[in-house]
């Protein structure tokens, strides 16, 4: 869903004339710190998915770093609101063992197949901050149907309030602009 809010979000802006080179210098402090946190979440992935049991806690990890970046860049529009998604995302996975619960119901309404696995568990009863978990059906295809948070969707319209504001050089973004700076 991400990278569909990312691909939208380009379309949009060039549509309203931005340039896609204006995305080339983001101008964010500690940046490798992202990088790091993206190696530490598909490392998490992998090691959950061959049944290590630590795997999970890297996410937790993982969320750290990139919300420490999200502080240092919250200047910037957008940024403010994807943090606030990714600490309702860090909040669930981290009450929850290292896991983002999924609810079967979503799932089954999403039309998506098997159970979840690695760094997702299967929301129950014991879940800890369901609502925050992953119970929001996205049945049309992203490329693929999904099941997502509502720190995902906090995630994306800021993601997408950020590159319309970086493609059309702050100016001209203002009037989309939920942010002050």
């Amino acid at each position: 869903m991400i990278l569909a809010g990312v691909v939208l979000a380009a379309a949009v802006a060039l549509l309203r004339g931005g340039k896609l080179e204006r995305l080339g210098n983001l101008n964010l402090s500690w940046l490798p710190l992202v990088w790091a946190a993206i190696i530490l979440r598909a490392a998490a992935g992998i090691l959950a998915k061959n049944g290590f049991v630590f795997g999970p806690w890297l996410q937790v990890a993982a969320y750290v770093l990139f919300i420490y970046v999200v502080a240092m860049n919250s200047k910037y529009p957008g940024i403010k609101l994807f943090g606030l998604g990714s600490l309702a995302n860090f909040l669930v996975i981290a009450a929850n063992g290292g896991t983002m619960p999924v609810s079967a119901a979503a799932i089954a309404k999403a039309g998506i197949t098997g159970q979840p696995a690695g760094t997702h568990s299967l929301l129950t009863a014991q879940s800890r901050l369901w609502f925050l978990a992953d119970i929001i059906p996205v049945s049309f295809r992203l490329p693929t149907p999904a099941v997502v948070s509502a720190g995902d969707l906090m995630i994306v319209a800021g993601m997408f309030i950020f590159i319309q504001y970086r493609m059309l050089c702050g100016e001209e973004a203002r009037g989309l602009v939920l942010d002050k700076e």
